[in-house]
């Protein structure tokens, strides 16, 4: 297995930074109308299970905040894993008509990713989107439009839909959706992402390796926000002050969990019903924890059964 060095670390660039001041407003903006309250699921079922003082019905908190902790690069991101662009361009040459499904995301950074393979190859793939909030599809939404492409966007739970067709796609990706995910529900998502796929179909995706989300653990990331928030300017050009921001930081911070992978043996188990055909262990930045190791996988539907 592939393990990077810490230096070879992703750091953002202008051009990502430009876009993320311009799109965090924006995405502030939507998320205080299209968060939702949700029956089961979404990221408020992290901080519903929080003991806090506060309510939490919603996944505002998240959506609201997270471009803004881009720009800190605190958060994970496609653009923390040098696989993507390999693995995608890849496949695409081979299926440059691909359905593809971006199976949930955080905003449009999965799409970026997969846009920036799309070019590389001249691929021409249907790009359909399902989220189980609003808020990222209006993101990537604005940023297909910025960009003159065509996309499709669902708001509905992946796992329980009836409306998503099966045996449908060529291509899967999704960025750290497994870590999004209870232990429970990361069984149901393989077998899901198995039954969304054509034989011979791939998924692509990543996920950290790591212990519980502790209290301790949630106060070091608050710290690390504080300080790189008085670190970066870039953050300021977005129009918000700095307490308003640091209220957001902390809210999140309190309520942001990620459910980690264990071991290669839980990755072998979940996609035991696939054909693995890449697994490497890299390192990136990290969240809670900084820096931190992570899975990159690619997998397909074996062509029979």
């Amino acid at each position: 297995m592939k393990t990077l060095n810490e230096t070879e670390l992703y750091t953002l660039d202008r051009p990502t930074c430009d876009l993320l001041v311009e799109s965090a407003p924006l995405m502030w903006k939507w998320s205080r109308n299209l968060c939702k309250p949700k029956p089961v699921g979404g990221m408020e079922e992290w901080a519903k299970n929080n003991k806090t003082n506060e309510s939490v019905d919603a996944c505002d908190w998240y959506h609201g905040t997270w471009q803004y902790l881009r720009i800190l690069n605190m958060v994970a991101v496609p653009a923390w894993y040098e696989f993507y662009q390999a693995t995608l361009t890849s496949i695409l040459r081979k299926k440059p008509n691909a359905l593809v499904l971006i199976s949930a995301c955080a905003d449009y950074g999965m799409l970026a990713t997969l846009h920036e393979a799309v070019r590389t190859v001249g691929a021409k793939p249907r790009i359909v989107i399902y989220d189980i909030c609003n808020t990222p599809l209006e993101a990537c939404k604005w940023y297909a439009a910025r960009n003159n492409f065509s996309i499709e966007t669902h708001c509905d739970n992946i796992i329980t839909s009836t409306q998503i067709p099966l045996g449908s796609f060529d291509l899967i990706v999704t960025d750290e959706f497994l870590t999004v995910l209870k232990a429970e529900y990361k069984p149901m998502i393989t077998k899901r992402w198995r039954e969304l796929l054509k034989p011979g179909g791939s998924i692509v995706t990543t996920a950290m390796i790591g212990k519980p989300t502790t209290l301790s653990l949630r106060q070091g990331f608050a710290d690390r926000a504080r300080r790189l928030m008085a670190s970066e300017p870039a953050i300021m050009k977005t129009g918000d002050t700095k307490d308003e921001l640091l209220d957001r930081f902390l809210k999140f911070a309190d309520f942001h969990t990620r459910h980690m992978l264990v071991d290669e043996h839980e990755i072998r188990q979940l996609f035991s019903e696939f054909d693995l055909n890449s697994l490497s262990v890299t390192v990136t930045p990290g969240e809670c924890v900084n820096p931190t190791s992570s899975f990159q996988i690619a997998a397909t539907r074996p062509e029979k059964g």
